[in-house]
């Protein structure tokens, strides 16, 4: 995000910091601001507030609550995360003199727009962090300031794991292969090895490659070539790019790679399926 003003406010034992920004919007979206509380009391204006985007908050250890606009009051016991809709009061933070650690963002855009769309998020409050969503991916995420087209990549990777933190709870089986696949669908633009893959699943490279095929009907680089390919057809609806432009923006070594790619997959070429 392109940083307009940080605000860090140091208290005993802990701290708080915003960042706000001044980022033009992706066709993904993008964030307002983001922050962290670590072990601190957040500074939250009360009694109600409303914000214009998504708020995402995920508290990683201690206690709160989380007021609706009705005052109902719901328990926040970290690690939890908490989402509200854009536009909705609410307000949410420790009782007076307690802390907590925090990890927070207010974003926008379609791609959190189609999270509502689609029924993934359809209500306002603090709910359980399902097993399997990793915390540590989210505070990187939001500790990154990415220049130029690297804050695509912050918001698609952004609604990914908020998408997964939204699923429904799932066994541990499903959750290993939902990893695998939000892995193969983060960071398009670059090289990623199959067998690192594998072993951040904790799996052996050849029962990781079979198992993959075995549930999602193609091998795993199959799957993250057609990732791109939908990258490619968001950003060939949703933008003017050049077909160069995407190529390079989705992991395609030039745009005629991608071009045999797309006409393969889709039936058409690039530029005809931009204009239908």
């Amino acid at each position: 995000m392109y940083v307009l003003a940080r605000r860090l406010t140091v208290m005993a034992g802990g701290y708080q910091r915003i960042t706000m920004s001044d980022q033009g919007p992706t066709p993904f979206g993008r964030v307002l601001l983001a922050g962290e509380v670590s072990d601190a009391e957040p500074i939250v204006a009360g009694p109600l507030r409303t914000l214009p985007g998504t708020v995402i908050s995920l508290v990683t250890a201690g206690t709160g609550f989380y007021r609706h606009a009705d005052r109902h009051i719901e328990p926040i016991v970290g690690p939890s995360l908490t989402v509200v809709l854009p536009g909705e009061q609410h307000w949410y933070g420790t009782h007076p003199g307690q802390r907590w650690s925090e990890w927070f963002a207010v974003v926008e855009g379609p791609a959190f727009d189609l999270l509502r769309e689609t029924g993934r998020l359809t209500w306002s409050g603090p709910r359980p962090l399902p097993r399997g969503v990793r915390e540590a991916d989210l505070a990187l995420l939001l500790r990154s300031a990415p220049p130029g087209s690297g804050a695509e990549q912050q918001i698609w990777a952004l609604a990914s794991w908020l998408s997964g933190a939204l699923a429904p709870s799932v066994d541990d089986e499903t959750a290993l292969w939902d990893q695998a696949a939000r892995l193969l669908s983060e960071d398009l633009p670059h090289r990623l090895e199959m067998r690192d893959v594998a072993a951040q699943l904790d799996l052996e490279y050849d029962r990781f490659r079979r198992s993959f095929r075995d549930r999602f009907g193609r091998s795993p680089l199959a799957f993250r070539n057609d990732r791109r390919l939908e990258a490619a057809a968001t950003l060939l609806r949703a933008t003017n790019l050049t077909c160069r432009e995407i190529a390079r923006r989705v992991g395609f070594s030039d745009e005629f790679h991608l071009s045999r790619r797309f006409r393969a997959r889709y039936g058409v070429p690039p530029t005809s399926y931009r204009t239908d």
